[in-house]
């Protein structure tokens, strides 16, 4: 059994409620900004906020986004498009044999679990030799 008014299906009043809904001015918030510029803060080593990035490394990331929809655009047209153009078509010698289209992107996701692998390993023996040399 339930209790009348209880649950998410309950009906709720539609009587104004007399209760005044409390407000923080001005002289409430300040504190808590401050708390948070303290926090900005602390986040770079000489206590300024965070700059932003510099022109060079604008550009090797704006280099990495285009690499990146490159690769994405031509393997796109590769896998997607390509089986349903005529194989005779000079749009073909353009593009590696089908096999390796499953093959590359296979040995490039295992290359890099093998070195997301070997970090944490190396981390983590780096980490017991620092707990051994303290203890």
């Amino acid at each position: 059994m339930s209790r009348p008014g209880a649950g998410f299906l309950a009906k709720k009043s539609t009587q104004p409620s007399s209760e005044k809904i409390p407000t923080l001015g001005k002289a409430q918030v300040e504190p808590y900004a401050w708390h948070f510029k303290r926090k900005l803060a602390a986040l770079s080593p000489n206590g300024e906020p965070p700059k932003k990035a510099t022109g060079t490394d604008q550009v090797v990331g704006l280099g990495l986004v285009a690499v990146s929809l490159i690769i994405f655009t031509y393997y796109t047209i590769w896998v997607i498009l390509l089986p349903f153009i005529d194989s005779q078509h000079v749009i073909h010698k353009y593009f590696l044999p089908r096999a390796y289209a499953v093959g590359i992107p296979l040995a490039v996701g295992l290359l890099l679990l093998l070195f997301v692998g070997l970090f944490i390993t190396c981390v983590m023996l780096k980490n017991q030799k620092v707990t051994k040399k303290v203890q």
